[in-house]
């Protein structure tokens, strides 16, 4: 992204942008509020949700992602002539300015400046570049700026200013320029009427200027202000002062020694992502513990090391890691992320899997995600190379787990919990926790319940503590109890822990035992309960809604909840917040899980493997039903989904139907789960139903790497099981065929349809052997292999005739008609798709409208009859809408851009680009970016703009040269073609036109190199 110096940007005072010397009216708030938010981070990429909040803080309109792209489009046309100022970049927007052209980043750079020459003593330098930064501002910053999350940074910015002018003040008056200085206190007293150091400063300039009487003046009106306004007397400084002028002292009181502006501190206030579970309420004591992790954590110039917090489990490693990552905040302004690690699970997290997750909270879109875990940990490292962030790992395992997990450089910080020191780790600082203090232990109590409570019974309280062995984890067990229970005296559960039936030996100070405490937990509760308990324990998920309970204990749906709010009363179970189904969801602290399944494991009432199945049962039936539902559903294993359980048939028309692909969002981590613990227990079937199941909403949310683990587990677990049903494997290697094709990978994708045609035909499945045929066939269209993809394509709709589906009919026939139309045959075209068009009007399923209408459109465009191909394609945008695809939906949006700039609709097109644009890039998808380029490209021609239209097509035949498209490529080249043609360069515009008519031949796009070769006809003809 190029830096244009024509554009001035100032935000130390009213905004103001300037071009060329002319001012540049902003005059909608929003468009204010966003280029400031984008300014105070200039170079960096400004996450969409950060943007979000800044615009409209706690309270965004529906639709907030649309608007705010609405109003970045709407700023870029405001800033017209910037070129791409404005860039989307991963999950946000990016402003790229020249740092000598805006105000704030001058002013930093002269307080570095600065602060350097500082360290040399050579003052009077220092001072002109202190007076040079100041006289950058022009009022409070960001005056007129209308956000309640950009006050908050203004107000920093000013605070920086007062800063850099005591400093100032205090330089001058050592140099003896006091008469120099002595109107801009002034004003300055006048600004800041509060700041005693300004006082003191003006009071010490007028004495050594004589003017001992204003002086006095000074004081009187200081002490004036600081009583009506604070109610306090003038500071010790100020006292002195006054002391010194009325004694007509001709050696005034020297200024004490103020510290020079750091680089660090002239850093601009930066607002990051915050991943940090909410901060610990009740959190109390650990004050040396919390002492040193908040001074390492704050501390400039860190070196690259580890913070382990380690000790047994319930010693409160996570709520101290937490509640220390809260308090330094604002030293890591690039975000906080908190990742579980489950060290202490049977599945632990990989490296590969943590990193995928940590890459995606720093805005990387999964497309964008490398598949090794050797790259992964590169791009992470790079990721934050620059950036002052801080990473909470909890729960590790070991220090293999934790390694890959390191930034590479100091300028973040890690945290890390574990029940081990992990000493293998190089120097790593470690705090080891050991159980409260007996004040502290009571601190928490009182946090917790109340201070009234405590304080009436004191003494039941510290019975309280010492029973609970002073062990975090134990105590706030018992402090939920008596919140839940405000009808309780203390006593009443002092006698209780006292009672050797409730509580065990452990439970007393100095013989700390965890597990004993939780059993204590454990048998007060009813027996349905500790069974449900030691059943909810024996899944792996991270996390859980509440219908779970039901077919683990065979229950209804209210009174599955209500035994889990029982457990949460009692401290077992921990709710953890709503999904976006809006779902309450709940999980078991890594102790907790461990007691259940061994507690489990003691009582042989039942075998706990049949629920857990009946369980998995139930996960996959949702997600089948689920995926029947999604635009992109294919095959399943065993045909369509059979309703097997009253529970599934229930829940799926509470949570699923209508919400398909929030379900799979909000349950996907727990699907996941489901599919590798059913591995473990021998439960192949579910394991690779559940896989094929998953396949369509990995691919409409691009999670590749998860869509390629979950269907690898489900090819093992198939030839695991014995099973010699070879269509089973047949599914799963259609749909690993389009996701290698969906990773632009064709060769693979080839082998992988192929091996399915061949798994179909072996199991007589005639309709899956034509899915598998029309995929071989879709790799050659891709490759630019028309003529084989058209014999792929006829054989596919053969065996989909003679199986009766229509919906694969339809599907080939719109590739059929595609071929045709980019062949020039556009009579057969029409032909092929008037017959899909038949089968769609009497089809229910929405995608296969889309497509048939969408084909139809496209048709019409190349034979030159835009109304109906415009009116066609509007239609299958508002279908694709319809149906929540934003990969389609951002797709036609370009299709219906290319009409709306041949019919001269040039603002309504680049609106459309504009959308798609955010799309693809935030996806990672560089075909799409390219597609996007390329159609902005001829937006600048159509404008006059023929520099930014050739340097748009340069970067559309860059990226499109190596992606194994050679339509795209050929398109881009003939875009270029255009644009050289503008600038005059004639013989290299007729260079590129050639390249373009070539490829398009090979690749068999013969209807739009007869379009090319018609241009340079009619260019040859007009010359």
């Amino acid at each position: 992204m190029g830096v244009d110096h024509r554009w001035e940007f100032r935000l130390l005072g009213p905004l103001r942008v300037d071009c060329a010397g002319r001012n540049v009216a902003l005059r909608s708030a929003k468009q204010q509020v966003l280029l400031a938010a984008l300014l105070l981070r200039a170079g960096d990429v400004v996450a969409t949700d950060e943007l979000i909040d800044t615009l409209w803080g706690e309270r965004p309109p529906g639709g907030a992602r649309s608007t705010l792209q609405a109003h970045v489009m709407r700023l870029r046309r405001s800033l017209r002539g910037g070129g791409d100022l404005i860039c989307t970049a991963q999950s946000g927007y990016a402003i790229s300015v020249d740092p000598h052209y805006l105000d704030l980043a001058k002013f930093h750079e002269l307080r570095g400046q600065a602060a350097t020459v500082a360290e040399t003593g050579d003052r009077a330098r220092e001072a002109r570049l202190l007076n040079e930064a100041l006289a950058l501002w022009r009022g409070p910053a960001l005056a007129g700026v209308e956000s309640d999350r950009l006050c908050a940074v203004a107000a920093g910015l000013d605070e920086q200013r007062w800063a850099t002018a005591e400093r100032r003040n205090d330089l001058e008056l050592e140099l003896g320029r006091h008469d120099k200085i002595v109107d801009d206190l002034g004003v300055l007293v006048t600004e800041q009427p509060l700041r005693e150091r300004f006082w003191a400063q003006l009071m010490r300039a007028l004495h050594l200027s004589g003017r001992q009487a204003q002086a006095l003046d000074a004081y009187r009106r200081a002490s004036e202000i600081l009583a009506e306004e604070l109610g306090v007397d003038p500071n010790a400084e100020l006292r002195e002062l006054h002391l010194a002028v009325l004694a007509a002292s001709t050696e005034p009181v020297s200024a004490p020694a103020r510290p020079a502006p750091t680089e660090s501190a002239s850093e601009p206030v930066r607002e990051g992502l915050c991943h940090l579970p909410p901060a610990v309420a009740d959190f109390s004591g650990r004050e040396a513990d919390v002492a040193l992790l908040r001074s390492a954590l704050a501390a400039d110039g860190r070196c690259s090391r580890v913070h382990m917090i380690t000790g047994q489990g319930g010693a409160g490693k996570t709520s101290l890691a937490v509640h220390v990552a809260h308090l330094v905040r604002e030293h890591h302004p690039d975000g906080q992320f908190y990742l579980d690690l489950r060290g202490t699970g049977p599945s632990p997290v990989r490296p590969a899997e943590a990193l995928d997750r940590l890459l995606r909270g720093l805005g990387t879109p999964g497309a964008a995600i490398p598949p090794s875990l050797d790259h992964r940990i590169d791009l992470y490292r790079e990721r934050l190379a620059d950036r002052r962030a801080l990473v909470i790992l909890d729960n590790a395992a070991d220090e293999a787990q934790i390694r890959p997990l390191l930034p590479g450089t100091s300028a973040s910080s890690v945290v890390a919990t574990s029940r081990g020191v992990l000493a293998g780790l190089e120097a790593a600082q470690v705090v080891r926790l050991d159980v409260l203090p007996l004040d502290d232990a009571l601190e928490l109590l009182r946090r917790a319940v109340g201070e009234a409570r405590v304080a009436a019974e004191p003494d039941a309280a510290a019975e309280i503590a010492e029973y609970c062995g002073c062990l975090p984890l134990a105590l706030r067990v018992a402090a939920a109890r008596l919140v839940a229970r405000p009808h309780w005296r203390l006593a009443q559960l002092a006698a209780r822990l006292s009672d050797e039936r409730r509580r065990f030996d452990e439970l007393r100070v100095g013989d700390l035992d965890v597990r004993a405490s939780l059993a204590s937990s454990y048998d007060g509760l009813e027996a349905r309960e500790r069974r449900a308990f030691r059943l909810l324990s024996l899944q792996d998920a991270p996390d859980f809604p509440s219908w779970v309970a039901a077919p683990l204990l065979g229950v209804g749906l209210e009174r599955a909840e209500d035994i889990v709010e029982t457990l949460v009363d009692a401290r077992l179970v921990e709710y953890v917040g709503r999904d976006a189904l809006g779902q309450a969801r709940y999980r078991l602290h890594d102790l907790l899980r461990v007691f259940g399944r061994e507690t489990a494991e003691g009582e042989h009432a039942e075998h706990p493997g049949s629920r857990i199945g009946a369980l998995f049962e139930v996960w996959r039936e949702l997600a089948e039903r689920a995926n029947a539902a999604l635009p992109q559903q294919g095959p399943l294993l065993h045909g369509a989904p059979q309703v097997i359980s009253w529970a599934a048939r229930t829940l799926g028309s509470r949570l699923v139907e209508g919400n398909e692909t929030t379900w799979f969002d909000a349950e996907w981590h727990s699907l996941r789960a489901v599919v590798e613990q059913s591995v473990d227990l021998g439960l192949h079937d579910q394991a690779a139903r559940i896989a094929a199941a998953s396949a369509a909403f990995c691919d409409l949310r691009a999670r590749f790497d998860d869509w390629d683990r979950v269907n690898d587990i489900g090819l093992a677990e198939l030839r695991r099981s014995g099973d010699a049903d070879p269509r089973a494997e047949a599914v799963l290697l259609l749909q690993r065929g389009l996701l290698r094709g969906r990773q632009h990978r064709f060769g693979e994708a080839a082998a992988d349809f192929e091996r399915s045609r061949d798994g179909f035909t072996r199991a007589g499945d005639i309709a899956g052997a034509g899915h598998a045929w029309h995929g071989i066939g879709w790799m050659h269209e891709w490759q630019g292999r028309q003529d084989a993809a058209r014999l792929c394509h006829q054989r596919a709709m053969a065996d989909l005739v003679e199986a009766d589906d229509p919906r694969g009919k339809l599907d080939v026939l719109c590739s059929l008609g595609a071929i045709e139309r980019r062949s020039g045959a556009f009579d057969v075209a029409a032909d092929l798709l008037d017959r899909a068009c038949r089968l769609a009007e009497g089809a229910s399923d929405g995608q296969a409208r889309l497509a048939a209408v969408l084909e139809r459109g496209r048709l019409h465009q190349a034979m030159g009859e835009l109304a109906e191909a415009r009116r066609l394609i509007e239609e299958s945008l508002a279908m694709a809408q319809e149906l929540h695809d934003p990969d389609m939906t951002s797709n036609i949006r370009l299709l219906l851009a290319d009409i709306q700039l041949v019919t001269g609709r040039t603002e309504a097109a680049r609106e459309q680009i504009d959308q798609a644009l955010d799309f693809f890039d935030e996806m990672g998808e560089r075909a799409g970016s390219a597609w996007a380029w390329r159609l902005l490209a001829e937006a600048a021609l159509v404008a006059g703009d023929t520099d930014t239209g050739l340097e748009l097509a340069e970067r559309a035949v860059a990226a499109t040269a190596d992606l194994g498209l050679p339509h795209e490529y050929a398109r881009a080249l003939r875009q270029q073609g255009r644009a050289l043609a503008r600038a005059g360069r004639l013989a290299e515009a007729e260079q590129r036109r050639r390249m373009a008519v070539a490829v398009f031949e090979e690749a068999g796009f013969h209807s739009e190199a007869a379009g090319v070769r018609g241009e340079s006809e009619r260019l040859a003809a007009d010359r």
